[in-house]
């Protein structure tokens, strides 16, 4: 199965999360996009909770998580309270900085980022950023992956990676999706 994790604000009818539903719903994949709690008030634990709720749903399918911005820290959260037992990979585009002042965002923040939770899925994890995102800067995924064991794949001028940048489509997350084998 997987789950797409939409950040603060949730993502917009043109933002490329919705693209990627339809496209997968339009395939047959198995797939969710929950509707996080309070997407302008975000709480850190009422996203994991929610997301516990999805995955421990799964039945008998490994989980793989598709995250944008805030969605990044919520997954990372997740993983932190729950570990990897069935998550199988996740791509999480446009991570917002750990130190971001942004005053919505602060429940999720610092993010865990613990090697340990992220061992089992890192070599099928990638981070995606731009090195003009005016929310973290691109050696903020660097690190990240560094820190994580995990892949990072810089875009040069793709802004957030959203709907206000231009990604309706995204066809680099079904790319994904498919290196990973989430998707045949």
């Amino acid at each position: 199965m997987i789950v797409v994790v939409h950040g603060y604000e949730g993502s917009g009818p043109g933002h490329w999360q919705h693209w990627l539903n339809d496209t997968l719903v339009a395939r047959g994949a198995a797939v969710r996009f929950p509707d996080l709690p309070d997407n302008l008030a975000p709480q850190r634990d009422a996203w994991v909770e929610a997301l516990a709720t999805v995955v421990l749903d799964r039945g008998e399918s490994r989980v793989t998580f598709v995250a944008h911005s805030l969605g990044c820290w919520a997954v990372d959260h997740y993983l932190a309270t729950h570990g990897a037992e069935g998550v199988h990979a996740a791509l999480l585009v446009a991570p917002p900085s750990p130190y971001s002042l942004f005053e919505p965002i602060q429940s999720f923040l610092p993010p865990p980022r613990n090697p340990e939770r992220w061992r089992p899925i890192a070599q099928r994890t990638l981070i995606v950023g731009s090195d003009d995102d005016d929310y973290a800067e691109a050696s903020e995924f660097e690190a990240l992956g560094a820190q994580l064991g995990a892949r990072v794949r810089i875009l040069p001028g793709h802004g957030h990676i959203n709907a206000a940048a231009g990604f309706g489509p995204f066809p680099l997350a079904l790319e994904w999706l498919t290196e990973v084998g989430a998707l045949a």
